[in-house]
């Protein structure tokens, strides 16, 4: 093997992949790549989309003891709703929830509101119990700002409820499940 040969191969980047949250995507995070035994930290900034790529210049001279770079591609793990609240948006807000057959309660949200992930749980719940006479769906602002606009969703969370293509009431702000509830039963009530 000749010595070209040889520092080509020395220099060829290692890739990993590590898979973040969108709120540590958001936010920046720190993670521990394992490799040789050793431990790497390494920082993601805030903001990184899936399909960045991180150098980390010269760790293999850490990790494998000579030179050479790992390259790190980012991979953003969507957070699952639960199977019965069906997640909508600008594009199919019409047929899942003006065109639907049920009565709807959309949940406005947006990934970095706490009292929107506090209320999650509750609709999620609502969703499986109302299963068959009632549609919850979750409409993020952030990615469906023309939807939330026209329906002047200011502040979030807020759920609207829709029966035969009209907003027929709605809620504002975090309210314990027993509001969420009394006011799912009158709507129900009202078919």
């Amino acid at each position: 093997m000749n010595k070209s040969s040889e520092q080509s191969e020395a220099f060829t980047p290692v890739r990993y992949e590590i898979d973040i949250t969108t709120e540590e995507a958001r936010l920046g995070t720190k993670k521990i790549l394992s490799r040789q035994g050793k431990k790497l930290e390494v920082s993601i900034p805030a903001g990184v989309k899936t399909g960045g790529t991180m150098k980390l210049a010269n760790a293999l001279q850490v990790t494998d003891g000579h030179p050479g770079d790992i390259l790190i591609q980012v991979k953003v793990k969507e957070e699952k709703i639960a199977e019965r609240v069906i997640e909508v948006n600008n594009d199919n807000f019409e047929d899942e929830v003006l065109k639907c057959s049920l009565p709807v309660a959309v949940d406005f949200w947006a990934p970095w509101c706490g009292p929107c992930r506090m209320i999650a749980p509750i609709t999620e719940k609502l969703a499986e119990e109302y299963e068959g006479r009632l549609k919850l769906c979750k409409l993020n602002m952030d990615e469906n700002p023309q939807t939330a606009s026209k329906y002047q969703v200011r502040s979030i969370p807020q759920i609207l409820f829709f029966k035969d293509g009209e907003v027929v009431d709605e809620i504002t702000g975090l309210v314990p499940e027993s509001v969420l509830r009394s006011k799912t039963e009158l709507i129900l009530q009202k078919q």
